[in-house]
């Protein structure tokens, strides 16, 4: 980032949003000085210093993980309702009923002060509005003897861009500082009707266009499993918090990995659907218009059942009535698709490299223990082998398209905000644009590109003649990477081209003893840049996970089938 002795024009409006973020956590929700200066968070990341530029990289080592737990600022039973997942919360608040939505939302927003305090994570912060929206949500299970809807009561975390009425949607520019949305996205209003507790919305890096989350705005989020790790991006704000378990489930959005890589290096299961599945009318982007490559929205969770309880909710609400871009697909019963699967038998693909990254020691390792956990539970692995340059092709369509107008977008929008050449770190400065003939080329080969790759997926077979069910695959080539040096997107990114779902799903941890494995041979300057961040050391104990591709628009199987990927492989450390 380019600094000058002068302080950036920006400063101001960055200190005063700080402080107004922070004022809204009460007194006896801060973590004492003491402790923090213990875990040494960074001074630029504490709650009354304000600091307009992204913290240093020079983080310690430190796992956050357990202060929510252990603080003190949340009771017993506190901390026994921000452990439950979604799905449980609903059985408590709905079925049990020995739960309150307004103690669920108490507990939630308590745990999400903690977490901002520990990793950056909030940018909005609504507790007041929605504390009082759970009494409401009480009030009516009282006088009508049912929930106002199937996610009543359940807190859901929001990524910055989701515009709620009231507050600001400001993807980390200045310039959008200080300008409340009038109206809410149409994925606020479904949430609303279903009865969900909107109370924080998330942090997210500029433009929300790199995997890691920093901005001039907010600052930079860190990864409660290592401070001095990326929580990846660009929903980022969403890992870190869930990671805490401040909230149990959070809503992040995906263009090129934008949900699966912060899940995994947050250890979180997660899903990136198909265009159309979940309405995205509304939302603000960093790139209006940029839809050569569709952005498109997706949960964040603890569980693969919380899933499909916001799936079912969000597609059970037919967003195709309010969303011209939905697709009028009802959703399935999941279990409905798991009785359907054959016991053993079913056939998965293993991408164990694309060609241009190998995934570091611990991704390899939870690639090889997933494939073998099928094959012992009946299944039959088949490897993807590259052909030619079809991964390096895909990044190379997708960079191209994300800057097919030059960035002058994004540059016009930070000097309206004072942020001039204040470029974050990873986010490329303006460069020529693509002339409207060389974006329908760009076009037309991504269209070329993808069907290529759908025959690649058709030609593989199990030995009894069964098609390819899923593609196991990295959803990064790390488990834990040092800030800004994130490198490779194309592992999630080609799927976006394709426009097929993801799920990640969490193996294992990290472990320095049997990962310190090196790369012999580079496949590529861009493996050799992947690589040179690699050190075993600092991302022992991170958590790994895999990502498990579909085909388009059947998230239903996909789950069912993550399901089994999930049951056989069975983590169980993170």
């Amino acid at each position: 980032m380019t600094t000058s002795d002068a302080a950036p024009p920006f400063q101001p409006v960055a200190q005063q949003k700080q402080r107004d973020r922070d004022a809204k956590i009460p007194a006896e929700w801060r973590l004492p000085p003491s402790l923090l200066d213990s875990l040494h968070i960074p001074p630029s990341a504490k709650i009354g210093t304000a600091s307009p530029l992204p913290c240093p990289v020079d983080v310690r080592k430190v796992n956050v993980r357990d202060v929510p737990r252990t603080c003190g600022i949340l009771t017993e039973k506190e901390v026994d309702i921000v452990g439950l997942n979604p799905v449980q919360l609903v059985h408590r608040l709905h079925v049990a009923r020995d739960l309150s939505a307004f103690e669920v939302a108490q507990a939630f927003c308590k745990s999400a002060a903690v977490a901002h305090q520990l990793t950056n994570c909030l940018t909005e912060i609504l507790f007041d509005e929605a504390l009082a929206r759970a009494q409401q949500v009480d009030d009516y299970l009282v006088q009508h003897g049912k929930p106002i809807g199937s996610l009543a009561g359940v807190p859901i975390s929001i990524k910055d861009n989701f515009r709620i009425k009231g507050h600001d949607a400001t993807l980390g520019f200045a310039c959008w500082a200080n300008e409340p949305d009038t109206y809410d996205s149409t994925l606020i209003t479904i949430l609303r009707d279903a009865g969900a507790i909107l109370y924080c919305k998330t942090n997210v890096p500029t433009a929300m266009m790199i995997a890691e989350t920093l901005n001039n705005l907010w600052g930079r989020t860190l990864n409660p499993y290592n401070l001095a790790t990326s929580c990846g991006g660009s929903s980022g704000g969403e890992g870190a918090l869930i990671a805490l378990r401040g909230s149990p489930l959070g809503v992040g959005t995906d263009i090129g990995g934008s949900i699966r890589i912060p899940a995994a290096l947050c250890g979180l299961y997660s899903l990136k659907p198909s265009f159309g599945r979940f309405p995205t009318h509304n939302a603000r982007s960093g790139m209006a218009g940029q839809e050569a490559v569709n952005s498109i929205n997706g949960p964040m969770t603890t569980s693969l059942d919380a899933i499909e309880l916001f799936a079912s909710a969000v597609v059970g609400s037919q967003p195709w009535l309010v969303d011209p871009k939905c697709v009028p697909i009802p959703w399935k019963p999941v279990g409905d698709i798991e009785r359907k699967l054959p016991q053993k038998g079913l056939v998965f693909g293993l991408l164990r490299h694309n060609g241009v990254v190998r995934p570091t020691p611990p991704v390899a390792r939870a690639l090889e223990m997933t494939a073998k956990a099928l094959e012992q539970a009946g299944h039959e692995v088949v490897v993807w082998h590259v052909e030619s340059n079809e991964f390096a092709d895909a990044a190379r369509i997708l960079e191209a398209f994300f800057a097919a107008e030059g960035r002058h977008g994004i540059r016009n929008l930070l000097l309206q905000g004072g942020e001039g050449d204040h470029w974050v770190k990873g986010l490329n400065p303006v460069v020529k644009p693509l002339t409207l003939k060389e974006i329908w080329d760009l076009q037309a080969e991504r269209s070329t590109w993808s069907a290529s790759i759908l025959a690649h997926w058709s030609r593989i077979k199990g030995s009894s003649g069964r098609l390819m069910d899923a593609l196991i695959s990295p959803a990064t080539p790390y488990a834990g990477v040092p800030h800004d040096t994130f490198t490779h997107v194309a592992y999630t990114g080609a799927w976006n081209l394709t426009d097929q779902p993801g799920v990640t799903i969490p193996i294992t941890v990290a472990d320095a003893y049997v990962d310190d494995g090196q790369n012999e041979a580079f496949l590529s300057e861009v493996d050799q840049k992947a690589w040179s961040s690699y050190d075993a050391k600092l991302v022992d104990g991170s958590p790994v996970a895999i990502q498990l591709i579909g085909r388009r628009l059947q998230e239903e199987t996909l789950l069912a089938l993550a399901k089994v990927v999930d049951a056989a492989a069975c983590l169980r450390s993170i």
